[in-house]
């Protein structure tokens, strides 16, 4: 995974703390994370980014990353989210 340019002037990075849900949207996960949005996407296609489905429409699952950041994690590959 790339990093977002946070430290640049101008960055519309947040932190994925309190200010977003459990679950949000692709484009509300690129936006808030300062990634551009067709990265988050493949990231999410190829599991790495652990995400939901409801009805046809996929969601990060900001809950589930939060929570292994918290516990350790420190890398992200592809497949290491399967989808449900």
């Amino acid at each position: 995974m790339s990093k977002p340019n946070a430290n640049q002037p101008g960055s519309n990075v947040v932190p994925l703390g309190a200010a977003i849900s459990n679950l949000c949207s692709i484009v509300t996960f690129a936006s808030a994370s300062g990634i551009p949005v067709e990265e988050v996407t493949e990231w999410v296609e190829n599991g790495t980014l652990p995400s939901v489905t409801f009805s046809d429409f996929r969601m990060v699952n900001v809950g589930k990353l939060r929570a292994d950041l918290l516990s350790g994690k420190e890398s992200f590959a592809a497949g290491d989210y399967s989808h449900d």
